[in-house]
């Protein structure tokens, strides 16, 4: 995990703004989805803040931690679907609350939809998984920071990326906090 975030830093450079951590909000979140969330995904996100990679994929956390944002951010039932993986096409996975469900952590420009997959105990071995406007799904290997940094780097750039590629000089743009 660190090396991921260590090799992101690296092409992303020091955040513009610092002091992002919040501790507590961590605590609310994770008491909130009923789970951890995986450490990598927290340090990426206490070092950055909320923002998108060049404009195309974005990443939130909570900045208040109201249970308002929470259940925004992570809303009990997901998208208003109770999928549940057996036999449903539309929704192959279940979602938050239940056991093992999705658990949105971004998005992107071309309206997909990036989650967590907490089927493992660890985070650490949580997978990604994408549904892409179309209604497709797509299962990558976690943790979130190697996503991400292939995502940056491009050696094993999954096709549901469609048109974006990043560019020579990636760029992480950190979202205002009101």
């Amino acid at each position: 995990m660190a090396g991921a975030l260590d090799r992101l830093r690296k092409l992303l450079g020091e955040p513009t703004c610092w002091g992002w951590a919040r501790p507590r909000l961590w605590e609310a979140a994770e008491e909130h989805l009923g789970v951890r969330l995986p450490a990598d995904y927290k340090a990426f996100l206490d070092l950055y803040g909320p923002g998108a990679f060049d404009g195309f994929l974005w990443m939130d956390r909570p900045v208040d931690g109201t249970a308002e944002e929470l259940a925004r951010l992570w809303p009990p039932s997901g998208r208003g679907c109770t999928g549940s993986g057996s036999g449903s096409r539309r929704y192959p996975f279940p979602f938050r609350p239940q056991a093992g469900g999705l658990i949105e952590w971004g998005g992107d420009e071309g309206g997909a939809v990036y989650s967590f997959l907490p089927e493992e105990p660890d985070p650490v071995d949580w997978r990604v998984v994408v549904e892409t406007e179309e209604g497709d799904w797509h299962e990558v290997p976690g943790p979130v920071t190697e996503f991400l940094l292939d995502l940056a780097e491009g050696p094993h750039r999954p096709s549901f990326l469609g048109r974006y590629r990043s560019g020579p000089e990636i760029r992480y743009h950190q979202s205002p906090i009101s």
